[in-house]
């Protein structure tokens, strides 16, 4: 069986990975862990928003943008 949880702070994340660790001994395997906070996350989507329109007023097509890389 697999379990997938979604925690709102690093401090009750930390507590909850010390509880499940106490349980490896009965067979608990923790397949990972990871800590992703939202900041990073909107921080992303605001640096890719920043390249919108970035080939306004050119003239590129997907067959030049074809034609150039098999050059």
């Amino acid at each position: 069986m697999k379990l997938t949880i979604e925690i709102p702070n690093e401090q009750l994340f930390n507590k909850i990975v010390w509880l499940l660790n106490a349980f490896k001994s009965e067979g608990l395997k923790i397949i990972s862990h990871n800590k992703v906070s939202n900041i990073n996350k909107e921080k992303s989507k605001n640096q890719f928003s920043e390249f919108s329109g970035i080939w306004k007023d050119r003239d590129i097509t997907q067959e030049s943008i074809r034609e150039q890389a098999w050059k």
